[in-house]
């Protein structure tokens, strides 16, 4: 195999797989990182997800919440404390429904009941010691790979491309990827060195929790 020439993606997601750390900001290259190989999340694949965990994450995690639970979560985390009317007003779902859910999720210990029929996270801070890296790998289609990175900051925090080392040498790929705020990550047969490392955001949507609950567990 040339330097950076690679007959199969998988190739180059084994090389991604082995340097995660350098992918995040901060301290979280520190803690312990979760990868996950094509991950579907709602219509879409991501080649490589890598998850920072929370310093205080235990291995045994397996808090598992439906996506609707999730969806509450979110909805929570976003504008705190709430009866089951104000959430079901704003994602759109019947009371009972609500109920039921907030119900599972008090069991679970992941929401406490304020007064008689409030109701709020436990511990919303630990959620943002979360932080997901979502990764594109393409051996010569860029434009494609972008398009699909751009459509994975719905539910990460940071977005990359991956192609082999000739084509990120390219201006106009560089330029497309700061201008989409897009990481951009070049391959070759031994090593993935970031090029353009973006500024991490928090997604907007719901996904990034159940992203969380399915892969990893919450805590």
């Amino acid at each position: 195999m040339a330097q950076d020439v690679f007959e199969y993606e998988m190739d180059m997601i084994d090389v991604l797989s082995s340097s995660p750390s350098q992918y995040f900001h901060g301290r979280r290259w520190a803690r312990k990182i979760s990868k996950i190989l094509e991950v579907t999340v709602g219509s879409v694949i991501p080649d490589l997800v890598c998850i920072a965990l929370p310093q205080t994450y235990q291995e045994d995690c397996t808090n598992y919440h439906p996506e609707l639970d999730t969806l509450i979560i979110s909805d929570l985390l976003k504008n705190g404390p709430s009866t089951a009317l104000d959430i079901s007003s704003r994602i759109f779902a019947r009371e009972t429904t609500i109920r039921k859910s907030l119900e599972r999720l008090h069991n679970k210990s992941t929401v406490a009941q304020v007064g008689s029929d409030r109701f709020k996270l436990r511990r919303k801070t630990y959620l943002y010691d979360y932080h997901i890296v979502s990764i594109e790998a393409k051996l010569a289609n860029w434009r494609l790979a972008l398009k699909q990175a751009i459509s994975y900051l719905s539910f990460s925090h940071m977005s990359y491309i991956a192609l082999p080392t000739t084509l990120t040498n390219k201006k106009i790929v560089r330029e497309h990827c700061k201008a989409e705020k897009i990481g951009l990550i070049a391959v070759s047969s031994d090593s993935a060195k970031v090029i353009f490392k973006p500024k991490p955001h928090y997604p907007a949507s719901s996904k990034w929790i159940w992203l969380l609950s399915k892969t990893v567990g919450l805590m």
